[in-house]
């Protein structure tokens, strides 16, 4: 018996009050009383308790908003009531007084100490931990600040960025203080992030700031290595910031917009800050942009990050001794193509009106110049047949679009592997499914194989809109690949291995092999089966390579950065 699990047996003592499936859930330690909900897992009956809404921050309101979190002490009251569903996000631009987080843990007999699983993600609240439970893993989810509000940058004290990241971060270390109350091993916690969290989760790997408050990240559809995020768009954003809430063509004034911005309500907020980039400004960029994303911080003390993600791979400096998994839909941004896939007529225009993306960082070159057309002619002679986009090009299209989150992950997962001293471990997600919640609300009737951003997330954690189907007759394949996705997953937590077993009941032989850098990539397709194959995208990541090597050089990256 570790001393993290003598200290827990000594220490704490469960009641339960009732015995039925919906009843009060009681942790007594050290004299306090910590009040849950015991509740049980959609597919196996099994018990666990939930906490919800635990503080781990003071609301970030009055003169701390746009600062970084303050952390609020803990164990000063006799009872705690966690007992009521937290059904907020800070992502909705309702509400600042986020900065909560929520306990999921097994009931066992036991005394072992279990792994935790850490979601970070804007909705967590939708969603339901039961598969991970069914695996005995706690599951947290934390609650932070996003928009305007997280990852507003000044480039002074007033708001020096990163604030959501922060909050992330001070979320971790109430876990790595308190997670053992609830039997969670604080030596095996995993930080799982999600599409527009993933970021955030992935530029861990990139801070010193996380340091000793994880030993294992999950990567989800996204990278710290897209060139939508840490961009030097601060100055214009507050300008167009300025605008919106002082009015049109007026002077810029620092000191008035920090006055507006500390006056304002949430909702003004929200509204002045919401799509502050438009279509042309896209265009003239050649990328992407996130208005509030990651940024590099001009202070050094208590940042976030202070370097450009990439500029860290090249110096070596990242933190290598942490396990990590990535993962990626092989249609990731299909979903964002409603328009073309109700029109595919549409898709002809885009001949005469092309306007390119890349998925890298590097210089702009003016829209319609020489070297314009030349890089936009090489990127459709290499996805569309004969350079040309037709009514039959969808799927095309739909790859081109999506390499633009795709490559930056696998970019990210090799610079990984080349610099870890730890297993990095690829996964790529094509099943279509009736769980598919994205593409089953906007392509439903689409007939293409594969997945879209989001549609992996309902077979890794239950999603209560789905609660009805989940034990439907109709879906018993369904309900297997949940279990092994679940049983990787819980594997990943407790060894840093998906696949420790050279047999396993649920996922039979299957051995994940991790990234070689020396060898060509090779990911864990899932789809109807789970399977080893050569990395199908690799032949486009090599285009982009290529691209990126022959434009954009080193040199001219780093003038930019």
């Amino acid at each position: 018996m570790s001393f993290y699990e003598i200290v827990f047996c000594l220490s704490i003592c469960i009641v339960i009050s009732a015995s039925n499936s919906d009843s009060v859930f009681v942790i007594e330690t050290n004299g306090t009383k910590i009040i849950g909900r015991k509740l049980v897992t959609v597919f196996e009956n099994k018990p666990f308790a939930a906490f919800w809404k635990i503080p781990y921050a003071a609301p970030p309101l009055g003169k701390l908003r746009f600062k970084p979190p303050n952390p609020v002490r803990w164990f000063n009251k006799p009872v705690y009531n966690y007992s009521v569903p937290y059904n907020e996000s800070c992502a909705l631009g309702f509400t600042e007084d986020c900065l909560y987080l929520s306990i999921y843990t097994p009931i066992n007999k036991h005394t072992t100490l279990v792994p935790v699983i850490v979601w970070i993600h804007e909705y967590a609240y939708t969603h339901g931990p039961d598969f991970l439970i069914d695996e005995n893993v706690n599951v947290v989810t934390v609650s932070f600040r996003t928009t305007i509000f997280g990852f507003l940058n000044t480039g002074d004290s007033f708001a020096s960025g990163n604030m959501g990241a922060k909050d992330v971060l001070t979320a971790l270390r109430w876990i790595r203080d308190n997670i053992g109350y609830f039997n969670g091993d604080i030596n095996k916690v995993t930080v799982f992030g999600s599409g527009s969290t993933a970021p955030i989760v992935a530029s861990l790997l990139l801070s010193a700031a996380g340091e000793d408050l994880f030993s294992r990240l999950i990567i989800q559809d996204g990278s710290a290595l897209s060139p939508a995020d840490y961009r030097s768009y601060n100055f214009e954003i507050m300008n167009k910031l300025y605008w919106n809430l002082n009015g049109p063509f007026e002077k810029f004034n620092r000191t008035k917009l920090y006055e507006l911005l500390s006056k304002s309500s949430v909702k003004q907020l929200f509204a002045a800050s919401y799509d502050l980039f438009d279509s042309t400004e896209v265009r003239d960029n050649q990328r992407l942009i996130n208005s509030f994303s990651p940024t590099v911080e001009v202070s050094g003390k208590g940042a976030f990050m202070n370097k450009f993600p990439f500029e860290v791979y090249k110096r070596k400096i990242t933190n290598n001794a942490v396990e990590v998994m990535i993962g990626y839909t092989n249609l990731d941004s299909l979903h964002k193509l409603d328009g073309f896939v109700r029109n595919r007529k549409l898709l002809k225009y885009l001949n005469y009106n092309f306007q390119y993306l890349l998925p890298f960082e590097g210089r702009k070159d003016e829209y319609g110049s020489k070297l314009y057309r030349k890089i936009r002619k090489k990127i459709m002679d290499f996805y569309f047949v004969n350079g040309t986009v037709g009514e039959r090009s969808l799927r095309r299209y739909a790859k081109y679009v999506s390499d633009q989150v795709i490559y930056p992950i696998l970019r990210q997962a090799s610079l990984q592997s080349q610099v870890s001293c730890s297993n990095v471990y690829l996964y790529r997600f094509t099943h279509r499914g009736p769980f598919s919640i994205v593409w089953n609300t906007y392509l439903r009737n689409l007939n293409l194989n594969g997945a879209t951003s989001g549609d992996e997330i309902c077979y890794q954690f239950k999603c209560k809109s789905l609660k009805a189907a989940y034990n439907t007759v109709e879906v018993p394949n369904e309900r297997l690949l949940i279990k092994k996705i679940a049983r990787l997953l819980a594997n990943f937590a407790k060894h840093g291995n998906p696949t420790p077993h050279p047999s396993d009941p649920v996922l039979e032989d299957l051995q994940w092999l991790p990234l070689e850098p020396s060898k060509s990539m090779r990911v864990l397709n899932i789809g109807s089966t789970l399977k080893m194959v050569k990395l199908p995208e690799q032949e486009r990541m090599l285009f982009w390579d290529r691209l990126r090597n022959d434009f954009f050089p080193s040199k001219e990256i780093n003038d930019e950065l």
